[in-house]
C-alpha cells in the first residue's frame, strides 16, 4: 500500500533588510506565535515557507539576529490565495555593523502613512520601454555602467526620471531575460529613455506619525531621495546623511508630487 503525504503552502513570508532593500542572508532567525516557536522551511535566501497551517488570520514575532524584532499580523484576505506571500521589512539593531555603520533620521509628521528612499549614487538599472500586451507588461533596461549586468529579484524597485518630477514603484513578476522583465501590474504614469531604476530603501512610519530610516554609511556620497506619503499627498525630499542626522522636520525641502493628469490639465488650460 501506498502513502501519499500532501503538504499544502499557507504562507510564504520574504524578509528584507530595510537598509538595502535584498532578501536577508542572516539565517539565525526565529518565528513564533504566541509563546510557540513555529518551524518553517528556508527556501533561499531570505524566504520562508509555512505548510499546513489554519487559514484564520494570527500575530507572528519574527526574531533575526541583528535585527530589531519584528511583529506582523498575517492576514489571509489580503494575500494572493495562489502564491500567499508576505515580504516583512526588518530594521537593523544598533549593533549590527555588516555592511558599515548605521546612520538614521526620524521624527513625527501628522497622517504619514509611510516612508522609503532610494540611493541616488547607486542606479542599478536604466528605462528603455514598457509595452502590455494581453494584459502582460514587459519592460526593457539596460545597466548602469558599461559592461555590468542586471538582475532584479522579484521584488519592487523605483523609477526616477532625470528631473525628478516622476517617480513610481513597480515590482518585478519574473526575469523574462538578462535586459527584460515582467512586471505584476501595468506602470501607472509614462517613462522616458534612460530614466534610472533604483533598489528601495524602506522606512518605517509607526503610531501618531512617528518615523524611523536607517542607511549605511558605507560611501563618501550619501544623497538619497526621501519618497513618503502624508495625508492625499506623496512627497519627494533629498537629504544628505552626512550632513542631516537624527530628527529632522520631513516636509522642509520636500516637494509634492504633481499627478499626471492634473499636469495635462493645467497645460491644457
Amino acid at each position: 500500500m501506498t502513502t501519499v503525504i500532501t503538504a499544502r503552502l499557507t504562507l510564504a513570508v520574504r524578509l528584507v533588510d530595510t537598509t538595502t532593500g535584498r532578501e536577508l542572508t542572516e539565517t539565525d532567525i526565529r518565528f513564533y506565535i504566541g509563546t510557540d516557536m513555529i518551524h518553517p522551511m528556508r527556501k533561499g535566501s531570505g524566504t520562508y515557507v509555512f505548510v499546513n497551517m489554519s487559514k484564520e488570520d494570527f500575530l507572528m514575532r519574527i526574531c533575526a539576529r541583528g535585527f530589531e524584532d519584528m511583529d506582523v499580523n498575517v492576514q489571509h484576505e489580503s494575500l494572493d490565495p495562489r502564491l500567499p506571500i508576505l515580504d516583512v521589512f526588518l530594521m537593523p539593531s544598533e549593533k549590527n555593523m555588516v555592511g558599515g555603520p548605521l546612520l538614521q533620521i526620524n521624527g513625527t509628521l501628522s497622517g504619514l502613512q509611510y516612508l522609503e528612499a532610494i540611493d541616488l549614487g547607486h542606479p542599478i538599472g536604466v528605462f528603455q520601454s514598457a509595452v502590455t500586451k494581453k494584459d502582460v507588461t514587459k519592460m526593457t533596461l539596460l545597466p548602469a555602467t558599461q559592461g555590468g549586468g542586471v538582475a532584479l529579484d522579484s521584488i519592487s524597485y523605483a523609477i526616477l526620471s532625470k528631473d525628478r518630477s516622476r517617480y513610481e514603484v513597480f515590482t518585478v513578476k519574473e526575469q523574462d531575460s538578462p535586459t527584460s522583465v515582467i512586471l505584476k501590474a501595468q506602470m501607472s504614469i509614462e517613462h522616458e529613455l534612460n530614466d534610472r531604476i533604483f533598489r528601495i530603501v524602506y522606512g518605517r512610519a509607526g503610531p501618531k506619525g512617528a518615523f524611523v530610516l536607517k542607511v549605511r554609511d558605507d560611501s563618501s556620497d550619501l544623497n538619497y531621495l526621501l519618497h513618503f506619503k502624508a495625508g492625499k499627498f506623496e512627497y519627494l525630499r533629498p537629504v544628505d546623511f552626512h550632513q542631516e542626522t537624527g530628527e529632522i522636520k520631513l516636509k522642509e525641502g520636500a516637494t509634492k508630487i504633481v499627478a499626471e493628469e492634473v499636469k495635462e490639465e493645467k497645460e491644457n488650460e
